[in-house]
């Protein structure tokens, strides 16, 4: 996990606390075909954050911010009941894990979806987060190799830890 520093805690020390999180940038150089990945843990709301953006236009020089559609992201809130859909499929039980999330009464639906499969002879995951409303779907996708899904399966680990209640100070 990589850290962040955000401003927290009480009003008269204002330390830095650490924010966990994680990101996966992957442009294409065919235009609009990358996406983008970025996971974080709040431990306010005691969820995983997941925000997921496509690519804009053609692949752009390394560090543009340009690059990807954060204004247009779909974001996602992974808590407790959607790590336990994931801990299958990262210990290799289950080849496809589908967490759903549905506001009946702002007509939204979200999913997210990974399945395991193959790319030449190698282990690849691939992740799609959907978001439906008002009847237009948006979609971010992309392939995982064995090694970001490690990390992301670390990830989920350590934050389902701290959504426990473990490893938290009071």
């Amino acid at each position: 996990m990589s850290d962040t520093q955000n401003r927290g805690g009480d009003a008269q020390n204002r330390a830095y606390r650490k924010k966990p999180y994680w990101n996966v940038y992957k442009p294409l150089k065919k235009d609009d075909a990358g996406a983008a990945i970025q996971f974080s843990y709040d431990s306010t709301k005691r969820a995983v954050f997941l925000e997921a953006a496509n690519q804009k236009g053609p692949k752009l020089a390394i560090g543009a911010k340009d690059q990807f559609d954060w204004d247009g992201k779909i974001v996602f809130k992974i808590g407790v009941a959607d790590v336990a859909k994931l801990l299958p499929l990262f210990n290799g039980r289950k080849s496809q894990s589908k967490c759903l999330h549905s506001q009946p009464e702002k007509q939204i639906t979200s999913v997210l979806e990974i399945n395991a499969g193959e790319y030449n002879g190698e282990p690849n995951f691939g992740f799609k987060l959907s978001r439906t409303a008002g009847g237009s779907t948006q979609r971010v996708q992309m392939f995982l190799n064995a090694e970001e899904l490690g990390i992301l399966a670390h990830f989920i680990r350590e934050s389902l830890t701290r959504m426990l209640g473990f490893g938290v100070e009071e």
